[in-house]
């Protein structure tokens, strides 16, 4: 933090034909600030030069925020409001890593002015927003929804929709990429992307989902009259019209299963 002064006025020298000189006395004072303005600049860590557009927020000591205001094309800013006994100051600009400050007593702000230095952010890449939801256009959650480069089989990241249907992909390299989006009620989709170096955030369509037509299971055990179960016994599966469909054999708890069966009546034979 440094002092500042106010420039002082104009004031006239006059200088005659004989070349003689008018000397004036010239007092700088200090400039007098309102207990409820913020004042300071904002400039790079590194280049120190002043940053423009930067948004100065001025925050209670539990960030409740105050007042705000955009740093000019010097990087200077002003920001009034009714602040208490101490303030927090947020500092955000695109392209910078966000500054918070830790709880500044606003007694200790008269006559000073606040120096802000925001550090160029490094690059996460780019962000992939998309949405899934069914026929219904009903967003899905916990879809499983993964995203490969290329034409490579092993995944490049993988997450799964919220309960808007909403994911998010960051850290997305430019290139062309596939999406499987997979739902165990749902039937896959597949879609393609290219991710361009100029597209920060690369939002997608809606992808719909249709239903599986889910079929049925038939499981059982198989036991003796005594209660116990018989494994490896022969298990077959038939149909209305008493025509096989299946068969299978029971474990060693006598348990057997069918599964992947279309609507209708069903009977079983065990031997």
């Amino acid at each position: 933090m440094s002092k500042t002064v106010v420039p002082t006025s104009p004031q006239t020298i006059v200088i005659t034909d004989e070349n003689q000189e008018i000397l004036e006395k010239v007092v700088l004072s200090e400039m007098t600030w309102d207990e409820n303005t913020v004042m300071g600049n904002v400039s790079d860590k590194y280049t120190g030069k002043p940053i423009e557009g930067v948004c100065i927020k001025v925050c209670d000591q539990e960030y409740n925020p105050i007042a705000y205001n955009f740093s000019d094309i010097d990087g200077n800013f002003s920001i009034e409001g009714s602040f208490g006994p101490s303030i927090r100051i947020i500092a955000a600009k695109k392209g910078y890593e966000t500054i918070s400050s830790d709880a500044i007593p606003t007694e200790s702000l008269n006559k000073k002015a606040l120096n802000l230095e925001l550090s160029p952010a490094p690059s996460h890449g780019l962000v992939i927003f998309g949405s899934i939801k069914d026929t219904q256009q009903k967003p899905i959650p916990a879809v499983r929804v993964t995203i490969f480069r290329g034409q490579s089989l092993n995944p490049y990241d993988f997450t799964f929709t919220n309960q808007e249907g909403l994911y998010i992909f960051d850290n997305i390299e430019p290139g062309n990429y596939r999406i499987s989006i997979q739902s165990q009620s749902y039937i896959e989709r597949i879609i393609n992307i290219e991710a361009v170096r100029d597209q920060h955030i690369i939002t997608l369509e809606p992808v719909y989902l249709k239903r599986k037509l889910l079929k049925g299971t038939i499981y059982g055990i198989i036991t003796d009259k005594n209660n116990v179960p018989i494994s490896n016994a022969l298990v077959v599966l038939c149909n209305g019209n008493n025509l096989p469909v299946q068969f299978t054999y029971t474990n060693e708890d006598g348990i057997y299963t069918f599964y992947k069966l279309e609507p209708g009546t069903y009977s079983i034979i065990a031997k």
